[in-house]
């Protein structure tokens, strides 16, 4: 008499970790081409801290709505995945803060 536990295949740490590191990159290159004359590629070679910090902040709002539909859909690894994506961000920011 055991339990069995069913697996569904969307509630993995990549279903969640892989757009959590595409949709604020995606997002942040529409605010910039919007708002600004500048490109991702040209802040990332030309630091200028300031905007960058204000956009990463606006394109990180929307792993925040990615991690809340995967938690009200129940898929607990794949809101794993968002979290330790926006980790990544922090560490690149922290980095970029610091070294850049």
């Amino acid at each position: 008499m055991g339990f069995s536990v069913k697996k569904d295949k969307f509630d993995h740490i990549l279903v969640g970790l892989i757009p959590g590191l595409i949709l604020p990159a995606l997002i942040m290159s529409i605010i910039l081409s919007y708002f600004s004359s500048w490109t991702l590629q040209y802040i990332i070679e030309n630091p200028m801290f300031s905007l960058l910090v204000n956009d990463l902040k606006g394109a990180l709002l929307a792993n925040l709505g990615l991690f809340f539909l995967f938690y009200w859909l129940k898929k607990d690894k794949s809101a794993q995945g968002v979290v330790f994506s926006t980790l990544i961000y922090g560490a690149f920011y922290m980095w970029y803060a610091y070294f850049m």
